[in-house]
């Protein structure tokens, strides 16, 4: 039985970190996107707790496109 390579790309999600232009930082997984926002679950923001270390975020994060600095993919 053949199974198609398709089933398996809708639901591959890739792990991402977004920068914003305000200089703070998220880490997660990308779930969705479109021309104006990302939604990103799993998601830490970087460097942000005590000590500059990073914080676990409850839920989802999402992030308008036009607050975006940049997005990699590590």
């Amino acid at each position: 039985m053949m199974f198609s390579n398709l089933v398996l790309k809708n639901r591959w999600r890739e792990r991402v970190v977004v920068t914003l232009k305000s200089g703070e930082s998220f880490a997660g997984v990308l779930w969705s996107n479109d021309s104006r926002a990302l939604v990103i679950r799993n998601a830490s923001a970087l460097g942000a707790g005590e000590n500059r270390t990073d914080l676990s975020l409850d839920g989802e994060v999402i992030v308008l496109m036009a607050d975006v600095a940049y997005l990699q993919r590590p």
